[in-house]
């Protein structure tokens, strides 16, 4: 892999605690099952800039304290034929870090081309630590840092908890489940039962649902687009004053009764991602713990009755998003994301008039690198919006159906 402008590697040994193969955790499972559908290796991560007066010195010292403190950045894959990997936790290594000089280039220019570099080259992820790691230095001295890594390492809220520890350079023992123990609950008798209750719910869903179909083949069948809309800002906090629930839930009710109305079903159903980290000793884990719950409701009455309907589905279906992947049933439904800030505040203020009655600006964007699952949405914070990002398998939903969705899910909202 060629890094631009890259001046040297330095090595970085490490040592930290916890060590030994084992199986892949069932988030880890979940996360290599999604690689293959799609594709990828899901790379993720950015470039920031650092506090004045870091050191390259400075920057080793995070990375080493990154590898030591979290078995998930210890940790490749042990392949084994005929079926899924394994994984292997090491005790002691030496990571690289790359350090780059922008050469008179503006820093944040030299930092994205670093992590397009990064994200554009697949890691053997059997044999290199997950984690690329890269400074961006101007004049040698410390202006941005780069860190890439598959999603196999962490979800969102893990790499958010992983930040904030080595911002503060904590220092107490780990909190909660590592992955090594994680694999041992999971298959003790109190993960079994998990498990089982999970694959209970799936199997009375999941054999009666139907696929989505156009019956088109496109050129490009994989597409993206996205709604930006400040309306759907204003209106989400007062819907969800209005019926008692979190904006998430009203979100979720509003997707799946624009599905129903597109496509015609009176019952739908939707794979939510659902944190787990309610759980206990789940809170603070540094892995990915995220998987999906399976949501089936009615939605043919009216937006208020869909919103108690939807409500009442996705207890259930938060509660049995903790299982083993590799043995549940296929459900090949559209899929949901509620990344924001604000998804489970029940009410705020209203914002302005214009804010509120505004519609969103629909555009079609650069298509998501690989394969995707029938329709997948993403909420996200924006400011003085919510942006929703839908990758659509256009043999499933048509751009036309994607559009109504999108519109839909404002309109009801």
């Amino acid at each position: 892999m060629d890094v631009p402008n890259a001046v040297a590697r330095v090595d970085v040994p490490f040592a930290g605690e916890g060590a030994g193969d084992a199986e892949l955790t069932w988030g880890q499972r979940a996360m290599y099952q999604a690689m293959l559908r799609e594709r990828s290796w899901l790379p993720m991560g950015g470039h920031r800039p650092v506090p004045g007066g870091t050191t390259v010195a400075d920057v080793e010292a995070e990375l080493r304290y990154t590898m030591e403190r979290y078995q998930a950045f210890r940790t490749r894959l042990r392949p084994r034929d005929g079926g899924p990997p394994g994984q292997s936790v090491a005790a002691a290594g030496v990571a690289h870090l790359d350090v780059v000089e922008a050469d008179g280039a503006d820093p944040d220019d030299v930092a994205a081309a670093v992590e397009r570099a990064y994200r554009g080259t697949e890691p053997d992820l059997a044999r290199d630590w997950p984690m690329r790691m890269a400074v961006v230095c101007r004049g040698g001295r410390p202006a941005r840092l780069v860190a890439i890594m598959p999603h196999l390492v962490t979800d969102g809220i893990g790499a958010a908890v992983m930040v904030d520890e080595v911002t503060r350079r904590v220092a107490a023992p780990v909190a909660g489940l590592r992955p090594l123990d994680l694999v041992e609950w999971q298959a003790s008798p109190a993960g079994a039962r998990q498990h089982a209750g999970a694959l209970r719910h799936w199997e009375r869903h999941a054999p009666g649902l139907e696929p989505f179909t156009t019956g088109i083949r496109s050129s490009q069948r994989y597409r993206k687009c996205l709604l930006e809309s400040p309306r759907l800002a204003a209106r989400l906090p007062e819907a969800a004053g209005r019926t008692g629930v979190d904006q998430s839930t009203v979100l979720l009710a509003a997707y799946l009764a624009a599905i129903g109305r597109v496509a015609g079903r009176g019952t739908v159903a939707v794979r939510q991602v659902v944190s787990n980290r309610f759980r206990s000793g789940l809170s603070d884990v540094v892995s990915p713990i995220t998987q999906l719950g399976l949501c089936v409701a009615d939605v043919s009455g009216g937006f208020g009755e869909a919103v108690a309907n939807v409500a009442r589905a996705a207890l259930p279906a938060r509660k049995y998003a903790y299982y083993d992947p590799f043995a549940m049933p296929d459900a090949p439904t559209p899929c949901f994301n509620d990344r924001r800030a604000t998804a489970a505040t029940a009410f705020r203020s209203a914002g302005s008039g214009a804010e509120r009655t505004d519609p969103g600006t629909l555009t079609w964007t650069a298509p998501p690198p690989g394969p995707t699952e029938p329709l997948f949405l993403h909420a996200d914070d924006v400011p003085g919006a919510v942006r929703l990002t839908l990758d659509v398998d256009t043999a499933c939903f048509s751009p036309a159906d994607v559009e109504a969705i999108a519109r839909t899910i404002e309109e009801l909202v």
